[in-house]
């Protein structure tokens, strides 16, 4: 049985600044099974007759228990291990689209000052609570809870940076595509950025296709079923550049995958 871990008393034990220490502390919680428990939200997409459905995480990923826990902050480079460790995959501005448009509990972004305090973890909680009080208890697919690390093919010309994208707002600066929002599509950050604003949310790898189960990956690679869950028409990067998949990953993957062409 994993011991209980308070998420406020977790976030005290961190370093105040941003550091490889701080990550691998927030992997290793992770690891050990202290996330808050996750709500696994079906998001649907068409395209055409084709229907999908992808499970994405109701809220960002807390650490803590059900009744103490807070939103962490992590670079992209933790954010894709930790989607490693959960069979999962990070975002793609499609699946945020999505994930907006489909959200029960719909609240502004809580944008803090960009300065050189940031990245700190006392700003990681503070964004945290904000959030909070602008959720008021409600529950189902939250939005804004932050801003989200994505795939992009951009990233394939680009393999030392990291792509975010979120903070929808009517009445945000920027429009991309459909959406208007504080932050387009970006390339601006590396792969170790983190700051208040960037928490973790994934989809898991498991999805249907016209009532059938799929590997997400391979959705999003076919080219007639990627735009399912891509705008840019077939994924060439499928995972964070620059982060090895674990071996212990392909073997958990070869092995689910015999599982569901033995069915």
């Amino acid at each position: 049985m994993t011991d209980v871990l308070r998420g406020t008393d977790f976030v005290a034990r961190l370093p105040e600044h941003a550091c490889a220490a701080r990550e691998e502390a927030i992997l290793a919680a992770v690891h050990a099974g202290h996330l808050a428990p996750v709500c696994w939200v079906p998001v649907h997409s068409q395209l055409g007759e084709r229907r999908a459905t992808f499970l994405v995480s109701a809220d960002a990923l807390r650490i803590g228990d059900a009744e103490d826990s807070v939103r962490i902050n992590a670079s992209a480079r933790t954010a894709q291990r930790i989607a490693d460790l959960l069979e999962c995959a990070m975002l793609t501005t499609r699946l945020c689209d999505l994930v907006w448009e489909q959200a029960s509990v719909r609240i502004p972004p809580c944008i803090g000052a960009p300065d050189a305090a940031m990245a700190n973890t006392s700003r990681m909680l503070e964004h945290h609570r904000r959030v909070e009080e602008r959720v008021a208890g409600r529950t189902g697919l939250i939005e804004n809870v932050g801003k989200h690390w994505v795939l992009t093919n951009r990233l394939a010309d680009h393999p030392d940076r990291a792509a975010n994208y979120g903070w929808f707002d009517p009445g945000a600066a920027h429009k991309d595509g459909q959406q208007t929002l504080w932050q387009p599509l970006g390339l601006a950050h590396n792969p170790d950025h983190v700051d208040y604003s960037q928490v973790v949310r994934l989809v898991r790898r498991r999805c249907t296709v016209d009532d059938e189960e799929r590997d997400l990956l391979e959705v999003m690679t076919d080219p007639a079923l990627a735009g399912l869950v891509s705008s840019e028409g077939p994924l060439r990067v499928l995972r964070l550049p620059g982060v090895p998949e674990e071996a212990w990953l392909a073997v958990r993957l070869q092995e689910r995958a015999e599982v569901v062409a033995s069915k």
